[in-house]
C-alpha cells in the first residue's frame, strides 16, 4: 500500500514538473487559439500543430444542429503571425437520428500586434470563412457558411509572483445569416497558477452566454478542455500538440 501511494506521488510530482515548464494556449470550441468560446489574441507558436476534437451541447451550435454533437480539427501555425483551422463538425444530414455527414469550417487569424510590455496582442480573424456556395464563396446567406464570423481581439498579461492573469477582448461581427449574436462585445479573464503554468482557468462571455471552464496540459502534447456554457451546459475537448520546427 505504501509503494502505491509512494507511486502516485511521484506520478504527480513528475505532472507538475512537466507542466509547470511550458505555457499553455488555450483552445476555443472551433480549434482556434482563444478562450474556451471566445476569440482572444493569443497565438500558439510558429511551426505548431494541433489534432484534436470536441464534445458540443446542442446550445454550442447555430439552429441548424438541434442535438448533441461532436467536432475534429486541424490547427497549424503556419508562421508567427498566420493561424489556420479546418474544422469539421458532425451533422445528421437527412434527419435519420444519426450522423451522416459533416459542416467544413476553415478559420483563419492574422496576428498585427505582438504583446509586449506595455502594449497588448492584437489580431484579426474569421471563423468558418467560405461556404459552398460556389457562385459566391463568401456569400453569407447560401450555402454552409453556419459558423461564420469575424471579429477584432486584444490581450494583455500580467505576471504576479509567476501566476499569469490575462485579460482578453474581443469585437465580433457576423458573416453569416445562420449565426447568432446578442452582443457583439466578448473576452474574459484567463488565470495560470504559478505552481502549474500548464493550468488555465476561464470565465468569459461569448456574446450570447456566461461561461466557466479550464484547460491543461499534460507531458506538453496532450491538452483537455472543460467547460459550462451559460452555467448549466456541458462541453469538453481533447487534442494533441506537436512542433514541426
Amino acid at each position: 500500500m505504501r509503494l502505491i501511494v509512494l507511486n502516485m506521488r511521484r506520478l504527480c510530482a513528475t505532472l507538475l514538473l512537466v507542466a509547470s515548464s511550458v505555457y499553455l494556449y488555450p483552445q476555443s470550441s472551433m480549434g482556434v487559439s482563444g478562450l474556451l468560446n471566445s476569440p482572444s489574441a493569443v497565438m500558439s507558436k510558429d511551426g505548431t500543430v494541433k489534432i484534436g476534437g470536441n464534445f458540443l451541447n446542442t446550445n454550442m451550435t447555430p439552429d441548424t444542429w438541434d442535438y448533441n454533437t461532436f467536432n475534429f480539427f486541424l490547427n497549424i501555425t503556419f508562421l508567427p503571425f498566420l493561424e489556420v483551422a479546418i474544422t469539421n463538425t458532425a451533422f445528421d444530414l437527412y434527419d435519420e437520428g444519426k450522423f451522416t455527414n459533416v459542416d467544413r469550417a476553415i478559420c483563419l487569424k492574422f496576428r498585427l500586434l505582438k504583446e509586449r510590455k506595455y502594449l497588448p496582442s492584437v489580431v484579426i480573424g474569421s471563423n468558418d470563412v467560405l461556404t459552398s456556395n460556389t457562385s459566391n464563396l463568401f456569400d453569407p446567406g447560401r450555402g454552409n457558411k453556419y459558423f461564420g464570423t469575424h471579429y477584432l481581439a486584444i490581450s494583455k498579461h500580467i505576471d504576479i509572483s509567476g501566476n499569469k492573469i490575462g485579460v482578453h477582448a474581443a469585437y465580433n461581427m457576423l458573416s453569416s445569416t445562420k449565426q447568432t449574436i446578442n452582443f457583439p462585445l466578448s473576452g474574459g479573464i484567463s488565470f495560470s497558477p504559478n505552481f502549474y503554468k500548464g493550468l488555465n482557468l476561464i470565465a468569459e462571455y461569448d456574446t450570447r452566454n456566461f461561461n466557466l471552464g479550464g484547460n491543461i496540459l499534460i507531458f506538453k502534447y496532450l491538452y483537455l478542455q472543460l467547460f459550462v456554457q451559460d452555467l448549466k451546459y456541458l462541453s469538453f475537448g481533447a487534442q494533441a500538440q506537436f512542433s514541426i520546427l
